[in-house]
C-alpha cells in the first residue's frame, strides 16, 4: 500500500539531509556531492525535493519532476515561484477566488513542519509532508494516497487508515529531523526512544550500546533511557533491574534482536519461555516488550527496547515502521566515531 513505501522513502531522507549539509560546508567537493545527492534522490519512490533555508531549491528527484512536468524546475528556483505556479496552473484544486490566500499561507509556513492532503487536477490525492532538518534544509515529500482515499472500504475505515498513515509518516519524518540535528549517540537514541514512546503509547524505552568481544557482538550497558512523565513506581524500578540484572547469553528480546537483526516481539513476559524466571519476577507492571536492532551494513550499532503495561500483539505494520525508524538511525550514525 502507499504508506508502506512512504516509510521506506522517508528512511532515505536522512542520507539526503547529510549530503545537503556537506554540500553547504565543502565547496571544493560540491560537484561530487551534488552527484551523490542526485543519486540518493532518485532512490525514492515518492516525490522529494530539498530546499535551503532561504527557500531556494537544492535538489529533486524524478517523481517530484513528474508532478511539475511542465514547470521550469531546476536548482535555485524560489519556493514562492513554484507555489504560484502550482496555484495558477491549476495543478491542485483551489477555488479561483482563493488562489492568493492559498499561496500566501503556503509561503508563510515554509520551513514549518506540516502535513496536508491535496486533490490534484488529474483527480489524485497527494499527501505532502514538510520537515526542516537541524542544518536548516527544508524537505518536501509528496506521496500518492489515491488508493487509500478511494478504497471500497467504509468511510470510517478510510478515516482510520489515513489517520494511522499520518501518525506513522509523521513519526518517521520527526525521527529524520531529530537525528540530523543531534551528534552524540546518546542524544540520537534518547530522542528517538522518546518519539517512539509518544507514538506507540509505550511508557518506557532504552537503547543498549553494542560492543565486540572476540569478534562477536555483545549487548553492552544502557546508553539512553526514557520514561513517560508520570510513570508509576513499578515501571520506574525497571531501570535498575535492566541495568543491574545479569542475563544469560541469548536471553531477552534485546539479545534476540541483536542476534537475529530483526524486530523481536514478546507479547507477554509472564509466559514467554525465553524470559528468565528470576528476571521476570523483577518486571512488576510489565507485560509486553519489543526490541529493535539498528543496523548499518552488517554491524548492529545499538538495540532499542520498549516495554508496555499491556500484552502486545505483533503487528506487521508497526514492525515495518520500527524497521524504517531503525534504518533512519543507522543512516544517521554512519561515520560517527562513537557509533
Amino acid at each position: 500500500m502507499s504508506w508502506i513505501w512512504t516509510w521506506v522513502s522517508l528512511a532515505l531522507v536522512t542520507a539526503v539531509v547529510l549530503l545537503a549539509r556537506r554540500m553547504r560546508r565543502a565547496d571544493n567537493q560540491r560537484v561530487h556531492l551534488e552527484a551523490r545527492l542526485a543519486s540518493v534522490l532518485e532512490g525514492f519512490d515518492a516525490g522529494l525535493s530539498v530546499w535551503d533555508g532561504a527557500g531556494r531549491l537544492i535538489g529533486f528527484n524524478r517523481r517530484f519532476r513528474e508532478f511539475y512536468a511542465d514547470a521550469p524546475l531546476k536548482p535555485g528556483v524560489v519556493f514562492e515561484d513554484l507555489i504560484r505556479y502550482t496555484a495558477n496552473r491549476g495543478l491542485v484544486d483551489i477555488a479561483n477566488d482563493d488562489v492568493e490566500r492559498w499561496v500566501s499561507e503556503h509561503v508563510e509556513r515554509f520551513g514549518q513542519s506540516s502535513h496536508e492532503v491535496l486533490r490534484t487536477s488529474d483527480r489524485k490525492w497527494v499527501d505532502i509532508y514538510s520537515r526542516t532538518s537541524g542544518a536548516g534544509e527544508v524537505l518536501l515529500l509528496y506521496t500518492d494516497t489515491t488508493n487509500v482515499c478511494e478504497t471500497e472500504a467504509t468511510l470510517s475505515d478510510r478515516s482510520d487508515q489515513l489517520e494511522r498513515q499520518t501518525r506513522d509518516g509523521e513519526l518517521v519524518a520527526d525521527v529524520v529531523v531529530a537525528v540530523s540535528g543531534l551528534d552524540p549517540l546518546e542524544s540520537v537514541t534518547g530522542r528517538v526512544i522518546e518519539l517512539v514512546c509518544a507514538w506507540s503509547g509505550w511508557p518506557v524505552g532504552c537503547a543498549y550500546r553494542v560492543t565486540m568481544t572476540d569478534g562477536v557482538p555483545v549487548l553492552g550497558p544502557v546508553l539512553a533511557w526514557y520514561e513517560t512523565e508520570g510513570t508509576t513506581a513499578p515501571i520506574t524500578d525497571l531501570r535498575s533491574v535492566v541495568e543491574g540484572a545479569t542475563r544469560r547469553e541469548g536471553e531477552g528480546s534485546a539479545r534476540r534482536a541483536l542476534q537475529t537483526r530483526r524486530v523481536i516481539w514478546v507479547p507477554n513476559v509472564l509466559v514467554d519461555p525465553a524470559v528468565d524466571d528470576a528476571f521476570r519476577t523483577l518486571m512488576s507492571g510489565i507485560r509486553g516488550a519489543c526490541a529493535v536492532p539498528v543496523v548499518r551494513g552488517d554491524v548492529v550499532l545499538t538495540v532499542l527496547e520498549f516495554w508496555s503495561r499491556e500484552q502486545l500483539t505483533p503487528d506487521p505494520i508497526v514492525t515495518r515502521v520500527l524497521e524504517t525508524v531503525a534504518r533512519v538511525v543507522g543512516l544517521s550514525l554512519a561515520g560517527r566515531p562513537d557509533a
